[in-house]
């Protein structure tokens, strides 16, 4: 199986950076709970390429807000990037952020419905480079659906 070579080849975590435990973590996440995908928030695209590095079985939605790093993201494997621009993005509201993922899974198909589930993971402060620290699982359905403690 396709599933089973992607296990037996995938490379192995050796920076030992938080960046790379919170991707380690959201891809076992994804697979436990079956989501339909990882999303990375992401200014320069290093998080993302490392997910795509560890080949999860999840495709990788990657917001970005520089051009530039959607154009690179695109050459990596499994990734799925998305130009959203800064002043679309509510860096200081990181549920305002979750409800532009949403919105983003759902019109590249990568959700099929509202129960859909999608591992995010993100940096605070957003901008910083390696600074992932943030997973949350939510369902696709966006804010109105979400518990309010999101």
């Amino acid at each position: 199986h396709y599933s089973t070579y992607l296990q037996s080849n995938r490379p192995k975590i050796t920076d030992g950076s938080s960046a790379s435990a919170i991707i380690l973590a959201a891809r076992q996440i994804a697979r436990n709970v079956d989501a339909k995908a990882i999303v990375s928030f992401s200014v320069g695209g290093d998080t993302a390429r490392k997910a795509s590095k560890k080949r999860p079985e999840q495709p990788i939605l990657a917001i970005s807000p520089l051009k530039e790093s959607c154009r690179k993201l695109s050459m990596s494997w499994g990734i799925y990037p998305e130009y959203c621009p800064m002043e679309n993005l509510n860096t200081e509201n990181f549920r305002d952020m979750l409800r532009v993922a949403c919105e983003i899974a759902n019109k590249k198909g990568l959700v099929a419905n509202d129960k859909d589930l999608l591992v995010v993971t993100a940096g605070f402060p957003f901008g910083t480079p390696g600074a992932a620290n943030i997973i949350r699982v939510i369902p696709a359905a966006g804010p109105t659906y979400w518990d309010a403690t999101l």
